[in-house]
């Protein structure tokens, strides 16, 4: 069984990511009762596998294939169980987390929005959002938590949009940043590439939420937050091995990252070369 009785084989806590937590789950022969104190997302990894749940006083079974996403809102236990092996990835919105992005859309919807339960829905976006997290967790890039929150805000819309009690939500804005605002933000990031930076972070410096800055961010500059800050941190890596005799260790802390070998593996990814390639050449 899983829950508070089996660790997952990876996840995000140690990374401390706002707004969601990812978790990989193996587990066979399971029949366990669990409660949440987070909404869960869970995304069938392998399949088929015949599921068996209950939750307020429903019962529910189906056989799950990979692809098949299971919503779970905080509140009632929920009983299931399973004989076959599965992998699951499991995400966890924090319900407060929910409430900002509610908060930050506009005019707030009448009454208490919740999050509904849904067994064995199929949901390209969900599913989209739930692999790049999971990518995002096995192989760190090189702006992790911006893309990671970007992908969160992503995940908080789509719920709140298509499986919540909410009728209606504001539409996103098509505005943009003023000018002294998206200058602010860039020179901003170009001042804190080695820092672990963060749509919190940046926001904060603006005075806005972060909802509202990455989506504007985005309108304005034509990249999202995390593609900028990428792109800058490799610009800022290519001058550096061209124009220093730092050490790519010196130049890969300069960039924001926490070692050699993370920093080798991310320039690689986004230039084909290594760094030592790079800097030889040139």
């Amino acid at each position: 069984m899983w829950g508070a009785h089996v660790e997952p084989l990876v996840s995000s806590r140690p990374f401390a990511w706002n707004g969601v937590v990812v978790e990989l789950f193996r587990a066979r022969d399971v029949d366990v009762a669990v409660q949440y104190s987070e909404h869960v997302v869970s995304l069938q990894l392998r399949g088929p596998v015949d599921l068996f749940q209950r939750r307020n006083g429903r019962a529910f079974q189906r056989t799950m294939h990979v692809g098949d996403i299971i919503i779970t809102p905080v509140g009632e236990p929920k009983v299931f169980r399973h004989q076959e092996e599965v992998d699951v990835v499991k995400l966890r919105v924090d319900p407060s987390f929910l409430e900002r992005i509610v908060e930050d859309m506009g005019p707030r919807p009448t009454g208490q929005i919740e999050i509904l339960d849904n067994f064995g829905t199929r949901d390209a976006i969900i599913e989209d959002i739930a692999r790049r997290l999971l990518a995002e967790l096995n192989a760190e890039g090189l702006a992790s938590r911006m893309y990671v929150e970007s992908l969160a805000n992503q995940l908080a819309i789509h719920l709140l949009r298509h499986y919540s009690s909410a009728k209606k939500l504001p539409e996103d804005s098509s505005n943009r940043l003023p000018q002294y605002k998206l200058q602010r933000a860039m020179d901003y990031i170009n001042d804190n590439l080695r820092e672990d930076l963060s749509l919190e972070r940046i926001s904060d410096a603006l005075s806005m939420s972060p909802y509202h800055f990455a989506h504007l961010f985005k309108q304005s500059a034509g990249l999202a937050p995390h593609g900028y800050v990428i792109q800058r941190r490799m610009e800022r890596a290519k001058s550096l091995l061209r124009d220093t005799d730092l050490s790519i260790t010196q130049i890969a802390h300069q960039v924001g990252c926490s070692n050699q070998s993370h920093f080798s593996t991310v320039f690689r990814r986004f230039t084909g070369q290594t760094p030592r390639r790079y800097r030889s050449e040139r």
